[in-house]
């Protein structure tokens, strides 16, 4: 009955529910704001009012915005204030010129029993402002003394504000590109600021204190460095990562492959379910802050892997499980046949070395590679998915019996979904017909990439599930 009612459905797959939110408002802990002008040629940090593709570079302040945090909107209001004395020119983007580009508030939660009510959220212990500049063609005299005047006003105004905003870190991040998108390892330094009432000359909070905050999920706390991942919703992303260990059937017998880790929030907070965590991330800071988030939290069953996905899964796969299995180790592979898919959609090779800790985990892997009884992989790619290598990885291992597939992407989704879960058709004989490939959706693109994929055992899609971790957005 439930096969007859996904084949008139349309649906792959049974679809369980939608998860909602449990904060509707203000719930996103990071805000990219747009520097620029606005239809009165005010400097303004705000929002773009349309794509520069269709010629709209006009920026607006984030007024009725209800997934923007308070916090976020009042720094942004201080900043703009800051920038209409400015000597310093914000972004142009038709003349790609200009020093301000891009202000971004990164907020972290503390523990659940320690609150703060001179804070305006007593949730929200820390907060990191991130300034995105272009330095080139400007004097280094000049942008010294704008970023000492811009330290002491944020200072100033956090410890005015009633009740008084939380500030841990200033940094300014040097990006000379066109797009506001700059790559992983843009430069980035902490900018000293004052203590409140002690004037205009800076006095560090910590001389080698990295710029970094924290957050909890689940109980474990989390080290964010300025550019790392993190799930915008925290409260979701606990319902979320809590589901995905359900589907994922974990046990002490489990080795479990966490793809595009980020700071390892997903793999660390199912850690202890398993008998091993194998993180795989290209974000360098963010692996360090995963091996760190280990640390801080005690979790020594997880090894970090810094590297593009396509170009270590498969490697990792081999190291694991190309292997002699204990006695009786494959049992679980024999119980099922069918490999195991389960989607869960959010709405909207150089090992990097760690000291004793790496080589530890290193070991610890060896020691446990012939006792693992199930293999599970759990995914959680960028908008733009998976890489075929990695999909190529993933479905032609046989060991990998069982994938949890986290999207933010429907499109990408069910692309790789696709290429997950079809068969391998017979190769086609004859002339091949590829015209028209670039007026092809990506779903009907998978399809014939199916084709290319050796010969193997698809995984089989079971349930799915929505999760709304970004209310009051419309796709």
């Amino acid at each position: 009955m439930d096969h007859e009612i996904q084949r008139k459905s349309g649906l792959a797959c049974k679809l369980e529910e939608i998860v909602a939110s449990p904060l509707v408002n203000g719930y996103r802990n990071k805000c990219e704001f747009t520097i620029g002008l606005s239809t009165e040629g005010k400097p303004t940090v705000g929002f773009t009012l349309g794509t520069f593709k269709a010629g709209v570079t006009a920026v607006a302040e984030p007024v009725d915005c209800p997934n923007v945090s308070s916090i976020a909107i009042k720094y942004a209001s201080i900043f703009q204030e800051f920038l209409q004395n400015s000597s310093l020119p914000v972004w142009c983007r038709h003349k790609n010129t200009g020093f301000w580009r891009q202000f971004t508030v990164r907020e972290g939660r503390r523990p659940r029993n320690v609150t703060n009510v001179e804070y305006v959220h007593p949730e929200i212990g820390e907060v990191m402002l991130i300034f995105q500049v272009c330095s080139l063609g400007h004097d280094n005299d000049v942008i010294s003394s704008e970023f000492e005047k811009m330290a002491y006003a944020f200072s100033t105004e956090a410890a005015a504000s009633s009740p008084m905003l939380p500030l841990t870190h200033l940094v300014i991040q040097e990006h000379q590109g066109i797009s506001n998108v700059a790559p992983y390892d843009a430069p980035l330094r902490s900018l000293l600021f004052p203590k409140p009432d002690c004037g205009p000359v800076t006095e560090p909070v910590s001389e080698t204190e990295e710029p970094r905050i924290h957050d909890y999920i689940n109980d474990l706390k989390f080290s964010i460095s300025p550019t790392a991942f993190f799930q915008v919703n925290t409260l979701a992303a606990e319902k979320l990562y809590s589901l995905a260990g359900d589907w994922a059937g974990l046990d002490g017998d489990t080795l479990l492959f966490d793809v595009c880790c980020g700071t390892g929030t997903i793999g660390l907070t199912l850690a202890h379910h398993v008998g091993m965590v194998v993180g795989i991330e290209v974000n360098a800071s963010a692996v360090s802050d995963a091996h760190r988030n280990a640390e801080i939290n005690g979790i020594k069953n997880c090894r970090f892997v810094c590297g593009k996905a396509e170009d270590v899964m498969g490697s990792l796969l081999k190291e694991y499980l190309d292997v002699p299995q204990k006695q009786g180790g494959s049992s679980n592979a024999a119980e099922r046949s069918d490999k195991e898919i389960a989607c869960s959609e959010n709405n909207g090779l150089e090992e990097q070395e760690s000291g004793n800790q790496e080589n530890s985990s290193l070991n610890m892997g060896v020691a446990f590679c012939r006792l693992f009884k199930s293999v599970v992989a759990v995914v959680d790619p960028p908008r733009s998915g998976l890489h075929p290598t990695v999909i190529k990885a993933l479905r032609t291992h046989s060991g990998l019996r069982k994938l949890v597939y986290i999207s933010c992407n429907p499109d990408t989704l069910t692309a790789n979904a696709i290429k997950l879960c079809s068969n391998c058709p017979e190769e086609d004989k004859g002339k091949k017909d590829n015209r028209g490939w670039r007026n092809m959706s990506s779903a009907c693109l998978a399809h014939r990439r199916v084709k290319s994929m050796p010969k193997s055992e698809p995984f089989w899609p079971v349930k799915a599930m929505g999760f709304d971790l970004f209310p009051h957005i419309t796709l």
